[in-house]
């Protein structure tokens, strides 16, 4: 009996997922340079030529690679934000989110995402992924910075506390993917991200 057209897709998007995760492995582990077709079967453990099969280029296959670091970013977040907001630690949900990857499976998906945003500079499609993840922890850094000072009416401030936050989020990213581990807790970066909001906030009083 045949397989359906449904089934078929089905498969064939699973293969898709299992192939990318494998890429994810190995920018990780080897950098972008080390990305290739045949590295990817090797990790994934498939029949050589398959991650060529379903991604006929190396552009393809990043691109495949920056939306399934796009579909695991937006299930992590989903996980954080399901959780009710602690008016007392407004940055508790962006600490969390952060320091999911500073180990395991998330510092591989950190590592992977620092070498996709290289090549983000010449692919747009890449781009794209990249920021609306940016996007989103931007949002959620300025829901938190409201949270923090209720009351405040000076957009231009909150978008300095925010970019000073998001630009400082941003390095506790790079660190924890070069093996830092300075900020080893979400409690003690929820603390930091608080501070920086603060002192942006003194700094234009």
């Amino acid at each position: 009996m045949a397989a359906s057209s449904g089934s078929r897709k089905r498969n064939g998007d699973e293969r898709r997922r299992a192939l990318c995760d494998a890429a994810i492995q190995v920018l990780a582990e080897q950098g972008s340079r080390g990305l290739t077709h045949g590295q990817v079967d090797r990790y994934a453990g498939v029949p050589e030529g398959t991650t060529s099969y379903y991604y006929r280029t190396r552009a393809a296959l990043l691109r495949g690679v920056g939306k399934r670091v796009a579909e695991i970013d937006v299930a992590n977040l989903q996980t954080v934000i399901d959780e009710p907001l602690d008016p007392l630690s407004p940055f508790a949900h962006l600490a969390e989110l952060t320091m999911m990857q500073a180990d395991g499976p998330g510092l591989m998906l950190n590592r992977a995402r620092h070498e996709l945003l290289m090549g983000a500079v010449r692919d747009p499609d890449v781009a794209e992924t990249s920021q609306a993840f940016a996007a989103r922890m931007n949002a959620m850094a300025r829901e938190a910075i409201a949270h923090l000072q209720p009351g405040t009416d000076d957009p231009e401030l909150l978008d300095a506390q925010t970019t000073a936050v998001t630009t400082f989020i941003a390095g506790v990213f790079t660190r924890l993917a070069g093996g830092d581990r300075t900020i080893s807790n979400a409690e003690q970066l929820t603390g930091l991200l608080e501070a920086v909001a603060t002192a942006v906030s003194l700094q234009r009083a």
